[in-house]
């Protein structure tokens, strides 16, 4: 079909990348793969950590990635930065001196990595704006309880922008609004807040909603005890949080929030987006509102994701895609 006489909006929707470079590349083109109107990625844009590869005086290098320490010749270091980018971390390269003096200085170690994730970040929105220049998309990029507010300040452009906190229309009918924040986690994460508060930030933001059955919630947390958000019980008394086994076996639990259940149940928009638990891909209803998490596996370099096709009123169809 031509997406000129569609009756409804295309909207392609994944999150949780991490800072998987190629995660977010295949993200991008699923615009004209998947022939959407709109992209969404729903939050957790950036990586998890700076991977040094230390220079030693022969010209090689030192590399602790994935558990494993190795030394690799300089002709290696292009492609084992490539596979730790795709794997959503941050290859640097350094002297031992300059690794010394970042460990024994967390504050600078802070520095770098605001200013690693901000390039990229701003790469990655100069690579998606070429991509769809030829095109009447917008990619909407929210971020999550794990991106740090200050990094989300990028430069939106004609094609990109950061919806965060706001409710923005993405067509004459359809208006989504978008939160990145978290209820508290085990991980003591950037972006979290208690329910109260996260309560209030959509309460605050929703009401600016003028047509709630047309309405998208692009929330990054799912629903409490929805089925999209099962995920292992932790115990946060150690460091690192550890999995709480019972009988033998592995503790579950609902990890979503109560105050995005609270808002879906009174004010039942005609869908959620949401992900944080890469584990818990699925698609459920709360009443009239149909909620969806499509999941992650950045780690693996594999998006997934979902189409969505939305109407007046409806959600016309779904599918779930993984590549």
């Amino acid at each position: 079909m031509n997406q000129a006489n569609r009756k409804f909006l295309r909207l392609f929707f994944a999150t949780d990348v991490h800072g998987s470079e190629t995660c977010f590349r295949r993200f991008v083109k699923a615009a004209k793969f998947y022939e959407s109107d709109v992209l969404v990625l729903g939050g957790d844009i950036t990586g998890k950590a700076i991977i040094p590869l230390v220079e030693k005086k022969d010209g090689t290098y030192e590399v602790e990635f994935m558990g494993q320490r190795q030394h690799i010749e300089a002709n290696q270091a292009d492609n084992l930065e490539k596979r730790i980018r795709d794997s959503g971390y941050y290859p640097r390269r350094m002297t031992s001196n300059e690794q010394k003096a970042l460990r024994d200085d967390p504050q600078k170690l802070d520095e770098l990595f605001s200013e690693v994730m901000h390039k990229t970040l701003t790469e990655w929105v100069s690579y998606a704006e070429t991509a769809l220049a030829d095109t009447n998309v917008v990619c909407f990029l929210t971020g999550g309880n794990d991106d740090h507010q200050e990094v989300l300040a990028f430069a939106e452009t004609d094609h990109v922008r950061n919806p965060d906190n706001k409710v923005v229309n993405i067509s004459d009918k359809h208006e989504m609004a978008n939160l990145g924040w978290s209820n508290p986690t085990p991980w003591k994460t950037p972006r979290e807040c208690s329910e109260e508060e996260l309560e209030k930030r959509i309460n605050d933001m929703v009401h600016q909603i003028r047509d709630m059955p047309n309405a998208l919630f692009n929330f990054h947390i799912p629903p409490i005890n929805s089925s999209l958000d099962t995920c292992p019980m932790l115990d946060d008394s150690v460091n690192p949080p550890k999995p709480v086994f019972r009988g033998g076996q592995q503790v579950l639990m609902g990890g979503g929030s109560s105050a995005v259940r609270h808002s879906v149940e009174h004010y039942q928009p005609l869908l959620v987006v949401s992900g944080h638990i890469h584990e818990s891909r699925g698609l459920i209803k709360i009443g009239r509102t149909t909620c969806v998490n499509p999941g992650s596996e950045y780690g693996e370099g594999i998006l997934r994701g979902v189409i969505l096709n939305i109407g007046d009123g409806k959600l016309v169809s779904y599918q779930f895609t993984s590549g």
